[in-house]
């Protein structure tokens, strides 16, 4: 493999070390970390870049996180069949991924991958992945096969993948905790108290169902799918409000639409839903864990996303009665801790 000239931003390099078993990868994309690394780490991203554009792929098992292991297989339209596996040594969020990759074809081949996010700024990320081999002879071998090919192509299509809607994508993970959590309540919790004051369970869903599509109603004169109630189906009722919003933001003709409101003024219509509502449903994703003792743990680079855009507009957020006065916490707390202080929340 030669590298190729790096000029546009978008080529991808890969090299070969003469004396070392190794490739080495970099490319450029026009998207920030967080959405870079969790196009690396969500199965349903995943299978929409990784490998050649001729190729099918089903994942069987994908549990990004440290300690974590996954296995896909690339299908071909004669039914070959290509299978991959490996163990995730580590995952650190928005910044490295550590793991090995195996090919089924060659099962004692093993290498190493180090795969590191680099934030350029301006919503720019430079990804650099080291593969580590036993041998240059199985290097080669890879080199061989055609991975280039797969390399490349892959990266294409990741980035037109980045290139689709943010807002889009941002709802579609964003939501998917929500819903794990929605799906996750026992049938005798949904009146347990939350968080919010004067809140059970039931109203943290409640209130997602009934001041979105009024906001959209009022601002954009959209009118979403309307389900059964809160209280006769809470479930149904979020999962109704989850597709309706993600087949908003899928419709390209979305981006071209703008929303009114005289507290905001005119904002994009998928900049407004991003904004204002994927926001609040990240938030309100540790409400309804913590009324209902599920897993509370929020992406930190989420959190360090809305924390750091929220400084600036404190006296603003604070004036709205949406967020209750800023809790104290130590001043060496985790992100999530700081950003749920920030909102009134009590940790």
């Amino acid at each position: 493999m030669n590298a190729p000239s790096t000029t546009p931003h978008e080529a991808t390099r890969i090299e070969v070390d003469p004396a070392l078993p190794t490739i080495v990868i970099t490319r450029e994309f026009a998207a920030p970390p967080g959405r870079v690394f969790r196009a690396h780490t969500d199965p349903d991203l995943v299978l929409q870049w990784l490998g050649p554009r001729d190729l099918s792929m089903r994942i069987d098992r994908y549990d990004a996180r440290t300690g974590g292991s996954y296995r896909y297989v690339h299908g071909a339209d004669d039914g070959t069949e290509y299978a991959f596996h490996g163990v995730f040594h580590e995952v650190r969020p928005d910044e490295r991924i550590v793991q090995t990759f195996s090919y089924e074809g060659f099962p004692d081949s093993v290498s190493l991958e180090t795969t590191v996010f680099e934030d350029l700024g301006d919503g720019r990320t430079r990804l650099h992945t080291t593969s580590l081999m036993e041998s240059l002879e199985a290097r080669d071998a890879m080199v061989a096969s055609g991975a280039e090919t797969g390399i490349r192509e892959g990266y294409e299509r990741l980035d037109e993948l980045l290139g689709s809607s943010g807002a889009a994508e941002e709802h579609r993970w964003v939501a998917r905790a929500f819903t794990e959590r929605v799906r996750g309540v026992p049938a005798d919790a949904w009146d347990s108290p939350a968080p919010c004051e004067g809140w059970v369970a039931r109203d943290v869903v409640r209130h997602l169902v009934e001041w979105f599509p009024a906001f959209l109603s009022s601002g954009a004169g959209v009118e979403l799918p309307k389900g059964p109630s809160v209280d006769d189906d809470p479930v149904a009722a979020w999962e109704t409000l989850r597709e309706g919003v993600q087949a908003l933001l899928d419709d390209p003709a979305t981006a071209t639409k703008v929303l009114s409101n005289p507290h905001t003024g005119e904002v994009p219509l998928d900049q407004a839903v991003d904004r204002f509502y994927t926001a609040d449903v990240f938030m309100h994703t540790w409400d309804l864990a913590r009324a209902t003792g599920q897993d509370e743990r929020l992406d930190p680079g989420k959190c360090a996303q809305l924390f750091d855009g929220m400084q600036e507009l404190d006296e603003v957020l604070r004036s709205s009665g949406q967020f209750g006065p800023r809790t104290e916490v130590a001043e060496d707390a985790d992100v999530q801790t700081r950003l749920l202080a920030f909102i009134g929340r009590e940790p």
